[in-house]
C-alpha cells in the first residue's frame, strides 16, 4: 500500500508543477450531463484564442468526451513524448487534449471511483 501512496504523492506533485505553469485557469463544470459544458468551453477557448491569448483546452470527461468532435480532431490519437502528451494544434494559439484521443468511442469504458481518480491524476500529471 505504501507504494500506491508514493505514486499518489508523485502524481500530485507533478499536477502541482504542471498547473503552476498555467497563469490563468477557467473551469467549466456541472454535475449534470448534456448541458453544454463542452460547447461553452470550446467556444470560450476559440474566443480567447481569437483575441491572441495562448489557450489550452483539456477535455477530461471520461464518460462522454466531445471536445474532439467539436474541434474536429475526433479519431486522431495524441502524440506522447516521454511522459508528456502533445496537444492537438487547433489554430495558432489554441491547443487541445481530450480523453477521446485515448480510447475509441465505441469501446466500453467501465471506470468507477478510485479508478477514475487514478486516470484523472495521470491525465493531469
Amino acid at each position: 500500500m505504501d507504494g500506491q501512496i508514493d505514486k499518489f504523492k508523485e502524481s500530485d506533485e507533478r499536477i502541482k508543477v504542471n498547473m503552476g505553469r498555467i497563469k490563468k485557469k477557467i473551469l467549466v463544470l456541472s454535475n449534470k450531463g448534456g448541458v453544454g459544458k463542452s460547447s461553452v468551453a470550446s467556444s470560450l477557448a476559440f474566443v480567447l484564442s481569437g483575441r491572441g491569448r495562448k489557450v489550452g483546452l483539456l477535455d477530461a470527461d471520461i464518460h462522454g468526451p466531445s471536445v474532439a468532435k467539436l474541434l474536429a480532431f475526433e479519431g486522431r490519437e495524441n502524440e506522447v513524448a516521454g511522459k508528456e502528451i502533445i496537444p492537438h494544434r487547433i489554430s495558432g494559439t489554441l491547443s487541445a487534449v481530450s480523453m477521446a484521443s485515448f480510447f475509441h468511442k465505441d469501446d466500453p469504458v467501465i471506470w468507477r471511483g478510485p479508478l477514475k481518480m487514478g486516470v484523472l491524476r495521470q491525465f493531469l500529471g
